[in-house]
């Protein structure tokens, strides 16, 4: 049969059943339509919390038995980019649309689908995602459906991956956001400082590329304002070069090896669930606090509300981007330009970090005639992926470093006068730039930053805050140690009320992503908020 002038999606008949024709194309086979996909659905070998990416389901084919066969907590989501298929497969899929775990994206929901599939996730029920493609339709918009796959498998594999890392780390963070918010009114607002710098502004990170910048570059530390991630710190004061500032969101104590000997003239610039004890080397005026979101919660929205926290920003995963991030707020206009070096997301072989980092001195120290120096494991490991660096040169990155860098590009590929410095690494999407050389800055003024305080009416808030949390934990013990006495409804209702905008208290339990009432979980509860009760 032909169909050279249908330009619309058509229902064609076949020797074995209904086509489409599009567009002068056939989207599935003129001779059995359902062949392919059923078999293709028939061989799968479903675990339960996928969730399946069903692209462009034309007809039903396929997807009646692919719901039929759907394991526990599995989600079919319908994805047609096409207008026109979309309107057509509306039209001709209502059985299977009006199903159970059955979500048909529209149009304007496809772009914002791995945004709805991470959040998703919080339930607990979906923990991978697979693509299927039902029709040729895809082939209309392969890149598109490629994209889409990778955006959505990237997302729940975030979730997961945050949610290993909150397991791990959670209580630290809230353990640390809790005791620098106590003092937060004490230090100078980060605010401050935006659109306050009128000099250049050079970014280090702790990558190999420091040590050819300063074989290559001449400069000095008062024609620019310089920023530094924590663990670049020491290879500047290694080589005369005092940075301004220096930015830190490590919760651990391990980095208190790289502020050994550090000027306290430097302002250090902290994250609020950063490692407390690192304002110890700095005086309260030096210290400015930003809010990294380290997991999308109640409490930290309720701080937000009220006002209390100082700048937030999303969390990078980079100490490195986190700098860059702020340094572009701190300069005054976009004329001024921001270099970044030592922002490598890669290493060549033997080497990871620059000469002087914590790293690198550790291997120093470390280093016997049975382990040298140089760290050819790392080259080596099994998860490096070689790449070629900016000069064509062969280095290695890990997925880890690889999706910051990629972020990086994918943030700042677009920012005026943001210049790359590094003279190897992982190719960054900004333009590279020239040797730095000693400038006369007599023009331009000594940036000297006359940093403000926070109001005794902000001090009061926090007080206040606090003293509130204080007093609703002591109240949620009260619930679950059975001395306030309440009907099994009643009791069950005050006890989800108050727990559920604390999860601090569970958001590092390995089923923490949700509250639940039962009672393993309202036991571990209720030793946290003993915890937490010292902390506040």
């Amino acid at each position: 049969m032909t169909n050279s002038n249908i330009k619309k999606p058509c229902v064609v008949q076949t020797p074995q059943g209904f086509s489409v024709s599009y567009n002068e194309q056939f989207l599935y086979s003129k001779y059995n339509p359902s062949k392919l996909i059923i078999n293709t659905v028939e061989s799968l070998s479903l675990l339960p919390g996928t969730i399946i990416l069903c692209c462009s389901p034309v007809l039903e084919y396929g997807l009646t038995e692919l719901h039929s066969k759907l394991p526990e907590n599995c989600l079919m989501v319908l994805c047609e980019v096409n207008k026109d298929l979309y309107d057509f497969s509306i039209n001709h899929n209502p059985n299977i649309i009006s199903k159970d775990n059955v979500f048909f994206a529209s149009l304007n929901e496809l772009n914002q689908l791995p945004v709805k599939l991470y959040n998703l996730c919080s339930t607990g029920k979906y923990k991978r995602v697979i693509r299927i493609d039902f029709s040729a339709g895809v082939q209309l918009n392969k890149s598109f459906y490629t994209e889409l796959e990778t955006a959505c498998m990237n997302a729940v594999g975030t979730f997961w991956k945050n949610r290993i890392t909150l397991t791990k780390f959670g209580r630290k963070y809230s353990h640390n956001f809790f005791i620098n918010f106590r003092s937060l009114y004490k230090t100078s607002p980060i605010e401050t400082f935006f659109a306050s710098i009128e000099k250049p502004i050079l970014v280090f990170g702790a990558g190999e590329s420091i040590d050819l910048f300063f074989m290559n570059n001449s400069i000095k530390s008062d024609d620019f304002y310089i920023l530094c991630a924590d663990t670049a710190l020491q290879p500047l004061l290694t080589r005369g070069i005092t940075p301004n500032g220096v930015f830190i969101e490590e919760a651990q104590n391990v980095i208190l090896k790289a502020f050994i000997g550090v000027n306290d003239n430097i302002h250090l610039f902290a994250g609020l669930s950063s490692l407390p004890y690192i304002s110890k080397y700095f005086s309260s005026e030096n210290i400015s606090y930003f809010t990294t979101e380290y997991t999308n919660s109640s409490f930290i929205n309720k701080l937000k509300e009220q006002k209390l926290l100082p700048s937030i920003n999303q969390p990078f995963g980079s100490v490195g981007l986190t700098t860059v991030f702020y340094a572009l707020k701190f300069r005054k206009n976009e004329n001024i330009p921001v270099y970044v070096c030592g922002l490598d997301f890669s290493y060549s072989l033997g080497f990871t970090h620059a000469k002087g980092t914590l790293a690198h001195t550790t291997r120093l120290i470390t280093s016997n005639k049975l382990i040298p120096v140089e760290n050819y494991a790392a080259f080596f490991s099994s998860s490096a992926l070689p790449i070629k660096d900016k000069n064509g040169n062969v280095f290695v990155t890990s997925p880890t470093l690889k999706i910051y860098a990629e972020l990086f590009n994918n943030l700042f590929s677009k920012v005026p006068n943001l210049y790359d410095a590094g003279e190897c690494g992982y190719p960054l999407a900004v333009i590279r730039a020239k040797p730095l050389v000693n400038k006369n800055t007599t023009e331009i003024s000594d940036n000297k930053i006359y940093k403000s305080s926070f109001s005794e009416e902000y001090k009061m808030h926090i007080t206040n805050f606090l003293a509130n949390e204080k007093s609703e934990l002591i109240y949620l013990k009260d619930l679950l140690t059975g001395k306030v006495k309440l009907s099994e409804n009643d009791l069950q209702e005050e006890i989800k009320k108050i727990a559920v905008g604390k999860e601090y208290l569970y958001l590092h339990f390995p089923d923490g992503y949700s509250f639940n009432y039962n009672q393993s979980f309202l036991n571990r509860i209720r030793t946290e908020i003993d915890f937490f009760l010292k902390v506040l």
